[in-house]
């Protein structure tokens, strides 16, 4: 990857923390995990926080970006990797809450550290064969293969 590159994916991770503060916020707060209604209603007014936030990221990006650059090179390759790294940023709240309430078990710690196994893995992998837009792939596509080892473990 070249500066141009490495510099737009900074600027996303930037705009990624920003994004995710309020729910870790809330994912820090263990009132929220007593029940399981009480877990669901939070999971859902968080996932449509989540979805308010993308949106507005998927409306001005350009706007967003240049708050941090003026160079257009890193504009252009920060609103493309946008497009792609929150293909699935809705669903932010589930990444963060979900883990949180699992938190009870050891085999969530075991479910984590497989997803950063699966992440690192999935990146070398998609780099290898798509280059810069296969690693930008990797980030979703695993998180929609957790997403449903998640829910399937709220559920069962």
């Amino acid at each position: 990857m070249n500066e141009v590159q490495i510099k737009g994916l900074f600027l996303n991770l930037i705009i990624y923390i920003v994004m995710i503060t309020p729910v870790t916020i809330i994912a820090l707060n263990k009132n929220f995990f007593y029940t399981k209604k009480k877990f669901l209603t939070t999971l859902i007014y968080c996932t449509f926080l989540e979805i308010i936030l993308s949106f507005i990221v998927f409306l001005i990006p350009e706007k967003i970006f240049s708050l941090f650059t003026n160079k257009s090179g890193i504009i252009n390759f920060s609103v493309y990797a946008s497009k792609i790294l929150f293909i699935s940023s809705s669903l932010f709240a589930l990444k963060i809450l979900v883990p949180s309430y699992l938190n009870k078990t050891k085999k969530i710690t075991i479910l984590v550290l497989a997803k950063i196994v699966i992440t690192i893995i999935s990146c070398i992998i998609c780099y290898i064969l798509f280059s810069t837009k296969g690693f930008l792939f990797a980030f979703p596509i695993c998180d929609f293969i957790f997403y449903i080892l998640y829910i399937l473990k709220i559920v069962c």
